[in-house]
């Protein structure tokens, strides 16, 4: 196990290319959080979003960036991680089509290419279509990854799963109108938390390293506040680190993205609960599954970081 100082990095590997949504983590170490929690914090970016599961679960890197539904399969086939935090809350996550490709319904996708990133991309459209009376063999899925944008102006997919936050802005801006049918809703969930982005960490790491991983989240809650509360020079430092981000195009997807990070950083029961029954319908995993196992708040400052000192002790 790598002993953790300034002088030896802590990885964390994204869940995809370093975009707007994760400006926390790259105000929190340009402001030099992380140094104050004698943390180097390397970030690393993966060549495939769909390895990143079972790099985190094979202890090649010490923290990780998934979404939550990842988070549960990934423990279900027996990978040893565990949510130690929260980076968005509740993304929404929908079919993402140009208004020109006709599909306003759900219904629309028969005769359609329709665009997954991963296997579960597949299952969820595959379980909703099944509960429409859409017959498989009368709309093809198509894996492109996280690259819906580009794939479906390629006119390689009619529609494909992506953010609000994110695919729909690009689409937006590339080509005009979008029809948006929200994941949940067609799923009946009530939130889109399975897409919740969540910080990840090998189970041995924790138990190995617990002052190495809270010295991480209350870093990056500090981040994350200084986001929220100074989104303008949040961004600047995002594209000081990362040039190639400063443009109109992600500067919105940026503005479009500050609902959704989370301020606690708090796992929240009620959302794994929701992405529980879900995966149990999907039968990813079964009725004994503990969902509790997936997740911990222990690791997460007792009360977050304030540059403001209190006044009284108590209220």
């Amino acid at each position: 196990m790598i002993m953790h100082s300034l002088k030896t990095k802590t990885t964390l590997l994204l869940n995809w290319y370093a975009n707007p949504y994760h400006t926390p983590i790259f105000a929190a170490k340009a402001l030099g959080f992380y140094a104050d929690e004698d943390i180097k914090l390397a970030i690393l970016e993966p060549t495939d979003p769909s390895d990143v599961t079972e790099i985190v679960g094979t202890e090649q890197v010490d923290i990780g960036l998934k979404a939550m539904l990842h988070t549960v399969a990934g423990h279900a086939k027996g990978f040893p991680i565990s949510s130690v935090a929260t980076l968005l809350d509740e993304p929404p996550t929908g079919l993402i089509a140009l208004k020109s490709s006709g599909i306003n319904t759900f219904h629309d996708i028969t005769g359609k290419r329709v665009g997954y990133i991963g296997e579960f991309g597949k299952k969820i459209i595959d379980n909703l279509a099944q509960h429409a009376g859409i017959d498989q063999k009368d709309y093809q899925a198509v894996r492109i990854g996280m690259n819906v944008t580009d794939a479906i102006c390629r006119d390689i997919i009619d529609a494909g799963i992506g953010f609000i936050n994110f695919q729909k802005v690009e689409l937006e801006q590339l080509r005009g109108d979008v029809n948006f049918l929200r994941l949940d809703q067609l799923a009946g969930l009530g939130c889109c938390c399975f897409c919740s982005i969540q910080y990840i960490v090998p189970d041995k790491t924790i138990q190995q390293q617990p002052e190495t991983i809270r010295g991480f989240l209350k870093a990056t809650q500090r981040g994350a506040a200084f986001t929220t509360e100074q989104p303008d020079e949040a961004f600047e430092l995002l594209c000081q680190a990362k040039p190639q981000l400063r443009n109109e195009l992600y500067k919105k997807i940026f503005l479009r993205t500050l609902p959704f990070f989370s301020r606690s950083m708090l796992n929240v029961a009620r959302d794994w609960n929701k992405v529980n029954r879900y995966m149990q319908h999907l039968n990813i995993v079964d009725s004994k599954f503990d969902i509790t196992t997936c997740y911990t708040n222990e690791y997460l400052p007792v009360v977050p970081y304030s540059d403001t000192a209190p006044i009284a002790c108590c209220i």
